[in-house]
């Protein structure tokens, strides 16, 4: 159920959001992490979803910044325990 979603979602998703969504999190972006990040999302949301998070992420590590990345573990946490 939640895959169907997820995919639908990420049909309408584009680097414009990703920043939109990093600034109202107080996180800003170095330019061009955007679409770092989105390429990201786009190859790897199932690993995240179902596999091993933290090895899909360390995937996208060398490429941003130290405090995106750390940012971007900070709130997979913070909307993981939500869902929970």
């Amino acid at each position: 159920m939640y895959e169907v979603l997820i995919k639908e979602y990420l049909k309408r998703l584009n680097p414009k959001e990703i920043t939109e969504f990093a600034s109202k999190n107080g996180m800003p972006l170095v330019p061009g992490e955007e679409k770092v990040i989105y390429d990201f999302i786009m190859n790897n949301w199932k690993q995240v979803y179902k596999g091993d998070a933290y090895q899909a992420f360390n995937k996208i590590k060398p490429m941003i910044s130290s405090n995106t990345y750390n940012n971007i573990i900070m709130l997979y946490n913070e909307f993981k325990d939500k869902i929970k």
